[in-house]
């Protein structure tokens, strides 16, 4: 089954009567806070929103732009007497359709949470303890996606972003405000998705986020020492030299004001101007950055300056980016990335030199709607595909088992595309050591 519709077609609160998760009769409320409104309605028998005039709708949206007159997200904004809205019911119809029967535990966990944040608790979680609801070590694009419209569907969301910051960040439940954040896409996004129902949800928009944000970095948002502009030169070079740090922010007492930063050579000019010089005459600029922002943004400043403080989500400077961090974190994907190309000029050398072009067109675009016209526009799928051929296979006159490693093959084509999505947490640890082995086995066994 797929995720935007049930046997082909797009859920109807009538699949919700027939699977028994709503009744007829049951009442439905939309509530506008900001508004000081409460609209009420109740279920017929045929699956439609009967307002308390006793007009009925078709749809969730038709209803909910009737009493509100704006579009907003109506499966999110109608909610049953259990507190329950009827995508988190749509939810639980499309776990069930799919056979999934452990699918339905996370949408049973952000249940909780939503009736724990109406009853005035505060709920906080690691981004690391979030996955594991829906049985996830990383946040590859798919799984990101499920959570999302999972917790969406509850009228939650996590702030920050559980997407944007590091695996062990704390993220916190807060319920959405129906009105001002769960609207519908404007006219013309509506029109360049060209959404065929007017029952469509933004939270079934299918566009992955693409880069790494700042405070992905587990430094960016993991807590920061600092100096107030009354510390003295001393207290500073003893805190840098006990955490073994290069740079301080100077930072008013609430953390939310940046007055700069004391690095080594700020401290060295100063004092050799002045040797009596204080802090305040060792304070330089400070570049700083929204943990939200791309991490890409901060190139052209580690160059320059080699640092950049980060401001979480409430506005406090609360961790550092450093040059060597960010080279971390790109240089944890560039082996891997460099052995992938090597991979694939590999591969394809061996097939251009043992299969005729025309075989392998018919293996991989026996339609033709790729109009592959050179063994330069292959892919590794192609190659794969290829090879998983017998007759293809038998031409390259190795004595390897063609099984073993196309499924080898299949699995580094994986391993690829989240390298070239950039999503670092979904590389398995050993994936260089597979690419050295494999292109080792290669050259051992295949005509290179």
């Amino acid at each position: 089954m797929s995720e935007r519709a049930l046997d082909g077609r797009r859920e109807s609160v009538r699949d919700l009567l027939e699977a028994d998760l709503i009744r007829a009769g049951d009442r439905l409320r939309f509530t506008r806070p900001r508004a000081g409104e409460e609209h009420e309605a109740s279920v017929s028998p045929e699956g439609r929103i009967v307002l308390s005039d006793g007009t009925e709708y078709d749809t969730p949206s038709d209803a909910a732009k009737a009493v509100a007159n704006t579009q907003v997200n109506s499966w999110i904004v109608w909610r049953t007497d259990a507190n329950r809205t009827l995508a988190s019911l749509r939810n639980e119809l499309r776990d069930a359709a799919a056979g999934d029967a452990t699918a339905y535990a996370p949408h049973e966990y952000l249940s909780d949470i939503g009736e724990q944040l109406r009853a005035g608790e505060a709920i906080t979680i690691t981004v690391r303890e979030l996955l594991r609801h829906w049985n996830a070590r990383n946040r590859g694009t798919r799984i990101t996606r499920r959570i999302e419209k999972d917790i969406g569907s509850h009228g939650l969301k996590t702030f920050p972003h559980f997407r944007d910051v590091a695996l062990d960040t704390p993220v916190r439940f807060s319920i959405v405000d129906d009105e001002h954040e769960a609207k519908l896409p404007d006219e013309s996004v509506l029109k360049m998705h060209t959404l065929a129902s007017t029952d469509s949800d933004p939270d079934e928009d299918e566009t992955p986020q693409i880069g790494l944000k700042v405070g992905n970095l587990p430094s960016a948002l993991g807590g920061i020492t600092s100096v107030t502009p009354e510390s003295t030169v001393e207290q500073a070079i003893t805190l840098m030299q006990i955490d073994d740090f290069s740079q301080l922010p100077v930072l008013s007492t609430n953390k939310r004001k940046l007055e700069g930063a004391v690095t080594w050579k700020s401290i060295a000019i100063a004092r050799h101007i002045d040797p009596r010089a204080i802090l305040r005459h060792c304070v330089i600029d400070a570049p700083e950055i929204s943990y939200d922002q791309e991490l890409v943004d901060v190139l052209s400043v580690l160059q320059s300056v080699g640092f950049v403080f980060v401001r979480n989500e409430v506005n406090e400077v609360n961790g550092i980016v450093t040059a060597t961090d960010l080279a971390h974190a790109y240089g944890d994907m560039a082996t891997p990335f460099f052995l992938i190309g090597e991979l694939d000029q590999l591969l394809r050398h061996i097939v251009r030199s043992c299969i005729p072009l025309a075989e392998v067109v018919a293996l991989c675009d026996s339609s033709g709607s790729r109009e592959i016209t050179s063994f330069d526009q292959l892919t590794i799928g192609d190659y794969e595909r290829t090879l998983q051929n017998p007759g293809a296979w038998e031409r390259l006159n190795t004595k390897l088992d063609r099984a073993l490693f196309c499924a080898r093959l299949g699995t580094l084509r994986e391993i690829r595309n989240d390298i070239m999505h950039f999503n670092p947490e979904d590389i398995p640890t050993n994936t260089v050591e597979m690419l050295r082995n494999l292109l080792r086995m290669i050259r051992l066994n295949m005509p290179v």
